[in-house]
């Protein structure tokens, strides 16, 4: 081969080269993670977060306790971070709860509406926790009249020859949940537009047990979500709605007592309407937070068990994280003053001696230096000794 032709073919080489080069790096840049960073670059410029409330109080997560050492695996569909995080997310405000002077008479006719009467009340009108007691059901109710926190709880097992079995379908049992809630004014149309989760079961012996045969259904567990902006607002436990009940069909019964036999409600009202944003840390920095151990693991859930279930601590030696998204977070409590983002890891989780099964991690989503720092908790005073 001359000199001639292998000069023809070097430049032929460097041309194809170049081409090659030339078509990753323009998909890296303009058709790739490129041009999400230059889009989030511009954006930003553009609308830039507007973090009005200042810094924010950090978030109190709920965490489940488990034993072992854990290793985290990213395990998505296409082995990839997800790439559709904003680089900014509002806040929202909660609304303060107004003084009423009728909050006291407001709870007896909330515990009448369910199905307890005056007789039925077993503590005085003093304080400011209302509770009642029905013998003939086996039931309890407890009214907190200054936040409006509901619980109610009815034995299922006991009465589980007054009810029905296999009348119960999505439809009717949602809306039946969204009804009460309706009535006991603890609702809005976030919830009603958000997601609502129902689960089946049937007794078996002394316990509930979870069931997709439509013909064995005694009762219906329904969890109500708020969404906002496509957004699901999640409480400690992403598993169950800050307002749920169970639903059953009594056979003769007329009184909500037994229509609705376990009742938790926690409801705070959310201004809707805001200016505010803060930016939210890169996912890949969330990734790396959680996979060091930052994370809070706030539902645990073993293989064959279900919600009805009373839940041993496991051993969690490796986390699959299968999916990631961005959620808010409300935590039942009133200092909470903020609608904050989070980030959610849903995957399952592999244990020696056992199937595993499936698990969730939180990590605050606004960045660092929006949060006012954790104030350090006051040492325990060392004894003296004489």
């Amino acid at each position: 081969m001359n000199l001639t032709k292998t000069a023809i073919l070097f430049r032929r080489f460097i041309k194809i080269s170049m081409l090659v080069l030339g078509v990753y790096y323009g998909w890296m840049f303009f058709g790739g993670p490129g041009l999400k960073t230059l889009v989030k670059i511009i954006y930003q410029t553009k609308e830039p977060p507007n973090p009005i409330y200042g810094n924010l109080d950090p978030l109190e997560f709920v965490a489940k306790e488990v034993t072992g050492d854990q290793v985290y695996k990213l395990n998505t569909k296409n082995g990839r971070l997800p790439g559709s995080i904003p680089y900014k997310m509002n806040v929202y405000k909660f609304k303060p709860r107004a003084f009423s002077y009728l909050a006291g008479d407001n709870a007896m006719k909330d515990a009448e509406l369910i199905g307890y009467e005056n007789q039925h009340l077993i503590s005085d009108l003093k304080g400011t926790v209302y509770k009642w007691r029905r013998t003939d059901t086996n039931s309890y109710l407890e009214i907190d009249i200054n936040t409006r926190r509901i619980f109610a709880d009815s034995d299922i097992v006991r009465n589980s020859a007054r009810l029905y079995t296999g009348k119960l379908d999505d439809k009717g049992v949602i809306n039946s949940a969204v009804s009460l809630f309706s009535k006991l004014d603890r609702i809005d149309e976030l919830y009603k537009e958000g997601v609502q989760k129902v689960t089946y079961g049937y007794v078996g012996g002394t316990k509930l047990y979870q069931t997709n045969a439509q013909r064995d259904t005694v009762f219906a567990r329904v969890d109500l979500y708020r969404k906002l902006n496509d957004y699901i607002v999640l409480g400690p436990d992403p598993k169950i709605g800050l307002l749920n009940t169970f639903v059953t069909s009594p056979k003769n019964e007329k009184t909500l007592v037994l229509t609705y036999p376990k009742i938790s409600a926690y409801y705070r009202e959310i201004e809707t309407k805001t200016n505010a944003s803060y930016p939210i840390i890169d996912v890949s920095t969330a990734w790396n937070a959680v996979k060091n151990g930052k994370g809070v693991i706030t539902s645990v859930v073993p293989a064959g068990s279900s919600v009805f279930d009373k839940q041993d601590t496991p051993v969690v030696s490796e986390i699959l994280v299968d999916n990631i998204y961005l959620a808010y977070y409300e935590n039942p409590d009133e200092k909470q003053l903020y609608l904050q983002p989070i980030y959610v890891f849903d995957g399952k989780y592999k244990s020696l001696g056992s199937q595993g099964g499936e698990i969730t991690i939180y990590l605050p989503a606004i960045s660092g230096q929006y949060v006012k720092p954790i104030a350090p908790q006051n040492a325990p005073a060392t004894p003296v000794t004489q």
